[in-house]
């Protein structure tokens, strides 16, 4: 046993010792194990919460990344879209202007017009300086200088013409062509697009505008060649037109310096070798040359004159209709020729006063006029002049007629000499006839005239037979002549104005007035203001084609239309006056529209005669903005400058012209809602009157007692105004009846209704009224109802309607009471206070 228990200790220690250190080796292995694992873990959890965070990191640079791609697209896409939209309104804008340019080429020049024009011109200038400054003729007259130098001025002006033209074709194409270059230049054109459709589309279109620009360029450069290979030929023709009025006026110069001198041998043919025949022909030729470009370049005076003549005429036919609409036409015991010829009035008086309005006319122009004149003062004075003065006028106007043709015969001829001759014979042996009959009735004017001729037509066969000069004594024969023509013409033309005026003005004056002044209408006689200002027209008239009144005239309208600056403002003392003058025309033509459709004679049985006259004054305004309009524009004016106006204006209306502005739109207010017109019966503070004019600010009454009353537009309106004629001139008018107490009321209204019935003026429809209205303290009250068909026959039919009650009333025993008063005596010893008793009376 105890070696058992021996053994057994001896081996126990031994495996103990063993396990102890495989325990202790494999417990650290486990603690190794185990940290690793714990490691591991820890790295493996590290890792996997780095990779989320990793992962939502990438998934929002996705999105940021994918933002900036769209965002990149958009903005790639709107370049696209818009630099394709630049492309399209370049390559319109350029198709466009390529359009007008090729139509413009094709219609808008006419160079083959512009040749022939300049050809003619040049072949007329040849004609013109033929005999004067080029083969000179041996004796010049000096109508034929005068009119050639007339003809050199008027080609001068129609080549200016043509030049201006070929000037602004020239500045047309220049500025359409900088037009299509400046487009084809810019910068958008030449951006490619990124989309290789809209590339290829792009170049398709640039290639196909770029053929049409170069080809178009070339058309341009062709007619651009074109136009000034015309502009240098009509320059150079232009200078040396220019030479030749110089040259042409020096002549003139030299033979107006030696006007007295004697001019040769003028009874022997000169050496032109032409008859009296073909120098008459020859004369034709030039003298119709010249009046046509005179009429072509002065075409819009002479529609301004053939203008004046319809106004006029419409004018004198709308005043004849007022004075029959009057019943006054037939009244008047007078010549009245403005009336019974107004085409012939209105043609001598236009063409008289036109006349002057022409600075320079070639004498071929002014025969004419004055050739119409003639024959337009004959019709107008045909019932006017007696048997005598008649055949004087015939006289006068075939010696006036052969004067007129002789002047405008250019060329020298002994037929020619031999017919001045006897011309200036004929007129002074006529005058002195007609001052040796004269009885007295010839005015002192006339008679002062007749002397002069005679002197201007002696002297001229003086200074033709004694001294040989030709060109005088033919002058002094037309001025002798002229001066009986504008005798006539001035005389008549200033009868027939003051005639107007007369018979215009008679219209506006009262029913006495006109009584008193009907035989003195055409009462307008010659004071010495106008015979000063006949001798005045006249000596323009026999001095408007001679060289002495150019030298005067032209540095005097060289100093009107000469172009001054202030500041950078360009004016003219013409265009200043040309302002004035189309504003003063304008209220002129307002003022006789405003004439023209009153109704100065109201027709009674018309309501709507006048109703169109509110729109007078939309029609004034309408003058007055078209005037001044007109008036900035044709002075030169730039509009711009209006805005200055209406800033002042404006400053005006904030600090006093409320007033002004308010009665100026109350204006308007009336014209547009019509609450009164023209001829109207109003009743405005308690006072009935007639309305006689509408104006811009202020409108004129007429009251009953003859007052005229001008009432601002504002005040009318803001008034309660009663209008009796706005929808119907008829009124109703009362008739306040008393009759005694036991009349038969039924007899009476049965009478009273006859009486309502016989008078022609009370209407039927409505029907009248007799009413019984009331017992009285000492009658019975009727009233009578009835309607005039006119509000101003209402007075007169109620005072014939009161006598035809008081005459009928008297027939049949109807008493019509007068209010009747008791008087009560009482005694006073019965009554210590008497009561007195009062009785008012109405009447």
């Amino acid at each position: 046993m105890k070696s058992f228990d021996v053994k057994h200790n001896n081996t126990f220690p031994k495996k103990s010792k063993i396990s102890h250190f495989t325990l202790k080796t494999i417990s650290i292995l486990v603690i190794a194990f185990l940290h690793i694992s714990l490691c591991y873990a820890n790295e493996i959890n590290s890792n996997v919460i780095s990779k989320g965070k990793k992962t939502q990191e990438n998934k929002g640079d996705s999105i940021e990344s994918m933002l900036k791609r769209n965002e990149k697209n958009s903005h790639l896409l709107f370049k696209e879209n818009k630099i394709n939209k630049e492309h399209s309104l370049l390559f319109d804008a350029i198709y466009k202007n390529i359009q007008t340019a090729d139509i413009t080429l094709k219609t808008g020049i006419d160079y083959k017009g512009f040749t022939s024009e300049l050809d003619y011109v040049i072949k007329l200038k040849k004609t013109a300086i033929d005999g004067i400054i080029q083969n000179k003729n041996e004796f010049q007259t000096l109508r034929n200088i005068t009119v050639t130098s007339v003809m050199l001025k008027e080609l001068q002006a129609r080549i200016e013409i043509q030049l201006a033209k070929i000037n602004k074709n020239r500045t047309e194409l220049s500025e359409m062509q900088s037009k299509i270059d400046s487009l084809t230049i810019k910068d958008a054109l030449f951006i490619l697009p990124k989309d290789q459709l809209n590339r290829r589309l792009y170049y398709d279109r640039y290639s196909q505008m770029s053929s049409d620009v170069n080809l178009l360029n070339k058309r341009f450069k062709d007619a651009l060649d074109s136009i000034i290979k015309i502009q240098i030929i009509a320059s150079n023709f232009k200078n040396d037109l220019q030479k030749d009025v110089i040259e042409t006026d020096n002549i003139r110069k030299n033979e107006f310096v030696n006007l007295l001198s004697p001019d040769g041998n003028i009874f022997k043919p000169s050496s032109n070798k032409m008859s009296f025949y073909e120098s008459f022909y020859y004369s034709l030729s030039k003298e119709v040359i010249v009046l046509l470009f005179f009429i072509s370049n002065h075409i819009n005076t002479i529609l301004w004159m053939f203008l004046f003549i319809l106004a006029l005429i419409a004018y004198l036919i709308t005043l004849k209709n007022k004075y029959k609409n009057g019943n006054l036409y037939y009244d008047i015991q007078l010549s009245k020729k403005i009336f019974k010829h107004p085409i012939a009035c209105s043609v001598l008086i236009s063409f008289t006063l036109f006349n002057f309005s022409f600075a320079f006319p070639p004498f071929a122009f002014t025969a004419l006029v004055w050739l119409i004149s003639m024959i337009a003062l004959t019709i107008a004075n045909k019932d006017y002049y007696g048997k005598k003065e008649m055949a004087v006028w015939g006289i006068y106007f075939i010696f006036i007629f052969l004067a007129l043709f002789d002047n405008n015969i250019l060329l020298h001829s002994v037929k020619e000499v031999f017919l001045i001759l006897l011309l200036s014979f004929g007129i002074a042996a006529f005058n002195f006839y007609i001052l040796k009959k004269d009885t007295g009735y010839i005015n002192p004017m006339f008679r002062y005239t007749l002397y002069t001729v005679i002197l201007f037509e002696i002297a001229a066969m003086l200074f033709i037979i004694f001294e040989n000069n030709y060109n005088f004594g033919k002058l002094l024969m037309i001025v002798g002549a002229t001066t009986i023509l504008m005798y006539y013409l001035f005389v008549n033309t200033y009868r027939l104005i003051f005639d107007i005026i007369n018979y215009s003005d008679f219209l506006k004056e009262s029913d006495q007035e006109r009584q008193m002044d009907i035989d003195h209408l055409e009462d307008n006689a010659l004071n010495p203001k106008t015979n000063i200002l006949f001798i005045l027209c006249w000596l323009i008239t026999i001095s408007k084609s001679s060289y002495f009144f150019h030298s005067i005239v032209d540095p005097v309208v060289e100093f009107f239309t000469m172009t001054r600056t202030v500041g950078d403002i360009n004016y003219s003392f013409k265009s200043i006056f040309l302002f004035f003058f189309i504003l003063i025309t304008a209220v002129f033509i307002a003022k006789i529209v405003s004439f023209l459709t009153s109704n100065t004679f109201a027709s009674s049985n018309n309501s709507r005669g006048n109703k169109f006259g509110n729109w007078l004054l939309l029609v004034q305004i309408t003058i007055f903005t078209v005037g001044l309009s007109l008036a900035f524009i044709s002075s030169g004016i730039p509009i711009d400058r209006l805005t200055i106006i209406i800033s002042a204006l404006g400053v005006g209306i904030g600090f006093g012209l409320q007033t002004l502005v308010n009665n100026l739109v109350s204006g308007l207010i009336i014209a547009f809602e019509k609450p009164v017109n023209i001829g109207d019966v109003i009743e405005i503070s308690g006072q009935m009157v007639k309305m006689k004019s509408i104006g811009i600010r202020s409108s004129v009454v007429t009251s009953f007692d003859g007052a005229d009353v001008v009432i601002p537009n504002g005040d009318l309106l803001s008034q309660h105004l009663t209008n009796w004629t706005l929808s119907s001139n008829k009124k109703r008018t009362d008739i306040a009846i008393r009759v005694a107490f036991g009349t038969n009321l039924e007899q009476a209204k049965t009478l009273l209704f006859d009486i309502l019935k016989s008078n022609s003026e009370v209407l039927q429809n409505p029907e009248p009224i007799v009413w019984v209205t009331e017992f009285n303290s000492s009658a019975i009250n009727i009233v009578v109802k009835f309607w005039v068909s006119h509000i101003d026959f209402s007075s007169d039919v109620k005072s014939e309607l009161i006598i035809a009650i008081d005459a009928v009333f008297r027939e049949n025993n109807i008493e019509i009471p007068f209010p009747k008063e008791d008087i009560y005596m009482l005694n006073k010893k019965i009554q210590k206070k008497p009561v007195a008793r009062k009785t008012i009376i109405s009447f």
